[in-house]
């Protein structure tokens, strides 16, 4: 569940809106004039989510693998070891050039 509270209300009630995002796993919305501002999550509520992006991330990756498995069946391994090789050189090379 997600709950909005005004900066000021956080101010004069830190301890007991910080309690409230930790024991009733609230994610708690600090406004600031009205506008969001910043988020309050438990620590765990905060793990949950990179954990989660983090699977999200991963599932794609391996799509992309397989993708890329069944494109390339008919390259030799040593074709795609210079292709990677070199794509890796180039941007390393282009990192370093830019500001």
């Amino acid at each position: 569940m997600t709950v909005s509270v005004p900066i000021s209300e956080l101010k004069q009630h830190t301890g007991l809106i910080v309690s409230r995002a930790v024991e009733n796993r609230e994610d708690v919305v600090i406004e600031k004039y009205g506008r969001d501002y910043a988020v309050l999550l438990s620590a765990q509520r905060y793990r949950e989510l990179l954990n989660a992006a983090k699977n999200r991330v991963r599932e794609r990756l391996r799509e992309a693998q397989e993708v890329v498995h069944t494109a390339t069946k008919e390259i030799p391994f040593d074709e795609i070891d210079e292709i990677v090789h070199s794509t890796i050189q180039t941007s390393r090379r282009e990192r370093t050039i830019q500001p």
